[in-house]
This record gives C-alpha cells, structure tokens and sequence, in this order.
C-alpha cells in the first residue's frame, strides 16, 4: 500500500461471518453495497489483520486506496448504512490512513478508470461476479412482479 494516499479499511468479524470461504463472503457484502463504476482508479487489498495473526483479535479486512478522498468517504458512507455490513462489522468497523497502510494486507485487484475489475482478484472477482447475478436477479424479479 502506498502511505500517501487516502485509505479506508472495512473491518469484518471474522466469527459473524460464518463461513469457511469468509473472504468471498465479505466481499459479496462490499459488492451489495458499493458499485465499482464509483471508484475508477481504485487499488484493492485483503486480508487477516495482523491482530488476527497475532490472536488478538479475529477480523477480515477489505482495504481501499484512491486519490479521491469523496470517492473513499462514499464506500465509508454506503456501508455504515448497508444492513449486510452492520451485522458482520468488527469493532470498530473502519480504519483509516496509516492504521490501515501498516496492516499485512495483500493486493486483490484494482478498479481501472473505467469502473472495471482488473488484476490478481482471487476474492473479490467471484464474489463481484455474484452480487452482480444477485442484482440482476431481484431487478428481474421486480419486473415479474410488476407485471403481476
């Protein structure tokens, strides 16, 4: 991670979770709620934090980079008003700047200047690629319903 740049941890309990693929799981919930077209010129990372290696503590965190501050503050904002995150957050929920720049969080891709997924993804993509059948399908849903 690059400490000059705006940097936002999303901090998962790894124990409310539930689930043995928790780093797709927690994806899946950063991808119901933020729409990767928002955050052009974005770098992703994942990881335990190094409290969870060291025991201390058992959380999963996504972390985000971009030049754009608003665009950092926007995710922030999403997902403190997303009920999916609310009941996995760790405490406390978010870290920011160089709390989140020391963290031995490896690279898991990075949104290009045109809102697009590229990179070594192995988490984020599947779980990506999920929420986006997960949308198109209520959205079909809605419109069967509204044809009722």
């Amino acid at each position: 991670m690059l400490a000059f740049m705006p940097t936002l941890g999303i901090r998962f309990d790894i124990g409310k979770v539930n689930s043995a693929a928790y780093g797709i799981a927690c994806w899946r919930i950063f991808w119901e709620a933020i729409d990767p077209r928002n955050l052009p010129a974005t770098l992703l990372f994942e990881g335990d934090t190094k409290g969870t290696l060291n025991g201390q503590e058992n959380v999963f965190c996504i972390a985000l980079q971009s030049m754009d501050r608003s665009a950092v503050e926007s995710v922030r904002t999403a997902l403190e008003h997303h009920d999916g995150f609310q009941k996995v957050a760790a405490w406390p929920p978010f870290g920011e700047d160089m709390a989140v720049v020391n963290e031995p969080l490896p690279d898991a891709g990075r949104i290009d200047a045109f809102g697009e997924l590229v990179g070594t993804a192995t988490n984020s993509r599947p779980a990506l690629e999920a929420a986006k059948k997960q949308n198109l399908d209520r959205a079909a849903e809605k419109g069967s319903l509204a044809k009722a």
